[in-house]
């Protein structure tokens, strides 16, 4: 059988990087990559505009060497909430200083993917935590203008969300509607298993992450409608934050010998519906 990971980050500066993933994801049936930025923290950078373009910078080239090692890859760009966050926390910046800014980093990933060097965006979204209504309302700016960019590209988007269950769905299916952008180019990353019924229900696009317990509730509970990713930060200091790429085949794997999910079911995850959305040649 062959799987998929329908959201990773690569760090090849402080982590395992990109071709070490690949070669312990493809010895278990690996065959697609989703990679994802990472803030330029990660990479030992600022918070310049010039720091955001050297760190998509590594994330194109990770692409590519993911490429080169023989497994389909999209290449997704954006700005985290979390790193929005801290920009609003920063007492350099003022709040227009930091819509300014990043407004400036999606237009240059909206250029990357005009000219084909990038595949999307991602991720942008809201704040899973508390914030003040102040960083909400900056991230609420940045998600409307990362959409209507994404419309205006016709370019898949990830968003990261708080676990709102309905009330999370609701607002995103409002959200797609005021901005005219179509639902299947949009992925509800790594939600929780209410918040993922709400948005079957809707008919949004979703991933879970590939823990054991968490997979084995989805494959009770939901259709074959999703996708699995691992959400790998491969940060050293923080191991198997959320999942390493290969843990979330084998717990796949271990489900389907355990009778727990059918090899049709991982089918639709892993290969049906990542050629839908992703728009890649099935392998």
């Amino acid at each position: 059988m062959l799987f998929a990971d329908a959201h990773l980050h690569s760090n090849p500066l402080r982590g395992l990087g990109v071709r070490n993933i690949v070669k312990n994801f493809k010895a278990v049936g690996g065959w697609f990559l989703t990679i994802v930025s990472l803030p330029p923290s990660h990479y030992g950078l600022g918070s310049s505009f010039d720091d955001y373009v050297k760190s998509i910078d590594i994330l194109v080239r990770e692409c590519a060497v993911a490429r080169e090692e023989g497994v389909k890859t999209k290449c997704l760009a954006g700005i985290h909430p979390a790193d929005l966050e801290k920009l609003i926390n920063s007492q350099s910046l003022r709040h227009d200083e930091v819509i300014n800014l990043a407004l400036r980093v999606l237009d240059y990933i909206g250029k990357l993917i005009k000219s084909g060097v990038l595949d999307g965006i991602g991720e942008v979204g809201r704040p899973h935590y508390r914030t003040t209504p102040e960083g909400f309302i900056v991230n609420e700016i940045l998600l409307r203008h990362a959409l209507r960019l994404a419309k205006d590209l016709h370019a898949i988007v990830h968003l990261h969300l708080e676990q709102g269950g309905i009330l999370t769905v609701l607002s995103i299916a409002d959200l797609l509607d005021s901005v005219s952008l179509r639902k299947d180019l949009v992925l509800l990353h790594h939600l929780d298993i209410r918040t993922a019924v709400n948005a079957e229900e809707v008919g949004l696009r979703y991933t879970l992450c590939g823990k054991l317990q968490l997979l084995k509730e989805g494959f009770k509970r939901l259709k074959p409608t999703y996708m699995v990713e691992s959400d790998f930060i491969d940060d050293p200091k923080r191991p198997g934050v959320a999942a390493y790429p290969w843990e979330i085949i084998e717990n796949q794997l271990l489900l389907l010998k355990e009778g727990l999910v059918s090899e049709d079911y991982l089918l639709r995850l892993n290969i049906d519906n990542i050629v839908k959305f992703y728009g890649v040649e099935p392998p």
